[in-house]
């Protein structure tokens, strides 16, 4: 099954989704780059503060999510690769009505929370645009939820591409909008209801897409099943696992600097080793995000084990070439780049950054690990052992920082705890579940790296040449040092079969046939 059209097309629309979210992360950066001054300019500190304030906070009640987005995705695309449509009809159903549930509740409890602080404080300046703007924001949040049931169809059925484009169109539509408003002398009220706008428009587009992916789509309550919540439940409590281990050790740092160091401390940190390996992060997740255990779960649902193998080799081939490129240039292009950026006195966080990066290139190396324990539904020992070691992450960074380490000290916590944990139990434990020899892995693992350090060799002499604090030689850099790099492990670092492979995917994304 796995040879015949259909799977070329899941695999196809899989990889065009890779490029489209691609190009919706350089927007955001962009974005971010660039407009952000403007905003801050034409808002106001405290304006913009506000908005900011409320955008995090209403981010908080996403927690309430609890990993069903992620269940949704993998179970539809389980039983879509069975035929099984009856199966996908009751999932998404039973999803919806309970993300329902989730969205008014979180939209009643800001809301709630916008009068909260609207009659606790009379004297608050801005206090009606603070509860206006929240109010807006508070009904906008219901609608998001119900949008991630539409987006788990469409992603369900591998049309990973279609989100993508959605996704980018959004992005910039929202950017330039937000811009012209803002431009045009519109404050937090205007942005507040191009926001809304932007969210309904999403909401609108995402159910029309799961209606097209997937024509027997209907909302019924007679489809809601109780059955179901038990599965989703059990697959997403390992997911929210994950997310609260990531979210500890993510926050917690940030916390022991600020708690025991300075406020003062915490800046540096976040700008720069926090912001570029979130950067780093967005990246990879692109490359070898939700695409792959959707792709991982249909192959698992059709029984292709030799097709999984193929898949996760090729897989850890494109991770660890990809993740030690990007590896490469925060190592040694970041300094220049720093300085140009935040300036010079922001470099005592170039050594915090290079030990995060470490952390971060170990654990990118691995994720297709991750990714197909995920696939399988074997993630609650990724999930535990996320936990625990986010906890000792944190134990380990205030024993650093107490030995007077400082935000070197917070960094070495994250590098010590993944080394075990993601670089050497999980990838043991996937090799048993896969039954395949963990030995051999490690080593394809070092060759793979060792091709990548071959490949540095000429984007490390540009760099020599070229580099400096300045963005237009940062960007020669860059091209050159990547038109240098990528062809170099393409033709040395994969086989005859994956190239051809690749090759083949990359030509058919092109046309316009699928």
């Amino acid at each position: 099954m796995s040879t015949t059209n259909e799977a070329k097309t899941h695999i196809k629309h899989l990889f065009n989704g890779v490029g489209l979210n691609m190009i919706n992360i350089s927007i955001g950066i962009v974005v971010g780059l660039v407009l952000t001054p403007f905003f801050v300019k034409s808002l106001g500190t405290r304006h913009y503060g506000i908005n900011e304030t409320i955008a995090i906070f209403v981010g908080c009640f996403m927690l309430l999510d609890l990993g069903i987005d992620s269940a949704v995705s993998r179970f539809f695309t389980l039983h879509y690769a069975k035929k099984e449509k009856a199966e996908c009809l009751e999932i998404s159903n039973t999803a919806f009505f309970l993300f329902l549930l989730f969205g008014i509740v979180g939209s009643v409890c800001i809301i709630l929370f916008a009068v909260a602080i609207y009659l606790i404080y009379p004297d608050m300046q801005d206090r009606l645009l603070f509860f206006h703007v929240l109010l807006i924001n508070g009904i906008a949040f219901g609608l998001t939820f119900l949008s991630k049931v539409f987006g788990g169809v469409v992603n369900g059925t591998m049309n990973q591409q279609l989100t993508g484009i959605r996704d980018v169109f959004i992005r910039f539509f929202g950017a330039v909008l937000t811009f012209i408003v803002v431009y045009c002398g519109g404050r937090l009220y205007a942005i507040s209801f191009v926001n809304f706008g932007i969210v309904v428009l999403n909401l609108f587009w995402t159910y029309r897409l799961a209606k097209y992916v997937f024509p027997e789509f209907v909302i019924s309550r007679l489809l809601f099943k109780v059955h179901w919540l038990s599965k989703l439940f059990s697959f997403a409590f390992a997911t929210f696992i994950v997310f609260v281990g990531d979210t500890i050790a993510s926050r917690g740092g940030i916390f022991v600097i600020g708690a025991i160091i300075s406020l003062e401390a915490v800046t540096p940190f976040i700008a720069v080793s926090v912001k570029l390996c979130e950067l780093y992060s967005s990246l990879m997740a692109t490359i070898s995000g939700g695409w792959l255990i959707s792709w991982l779960t249909y192959l698992y649902a059709n029984n292709e084990k030799k097709l999984i193998d193929e898949s996760m080799r090729l897989a850890v081939k494109v991770c660890t070439y990809s993740a030690s490129f990007m590896f490469f240039g925060l190592i040694v292009w970041s300094r220049d780049f720093i300085m140009r950026w935040m300036g010079e006195e922001f470099l005592v966080a170039y050594l915090s950054l290079v030990i995060m990066a470490t952390e971060h290139w170990i654990v990118f190396c691995n994720m297709p690990n991750t990714k197909f324990l995920f696939a399988v539904a074997k993630h609650r020992v990724l999930a535990y052992c996320n936990l625990v070691g986010s906890i000792i992450q944190v134990v380990l960074m205030i024993i650093f920082v107490k030995l007077g380490w400082g935000i070197t000290g917070v960094a070495l916590g994250y590098l010590l705890v993944s080394i075990p944990v993601r670089g050497i139990i999980i990838p043991i434990y996937v090799s048993r579940i896969r039954q395949t020899n963990f030995v051999k892995y490690y080593l394809s693992i070092i060759s793979y790296i060792l091709t990548a350090m071959l490949g540095f060799v000429i984007p490390f002499l540009i760099s020599q040449q070229l580099l400096a604090p300045n963005y237009k030689y940062l960007m020669i850099t860059g091209i050159l040092s990547v038109i240098c790099y990528f062809p170099f492990v393409f033709f040395f670092g994969f086989n005859k079969t994956e190239k051809q492979k690749i090759t083949n995917i990359i030509l058919s994304s092109l046309t316009k046939n699928s």
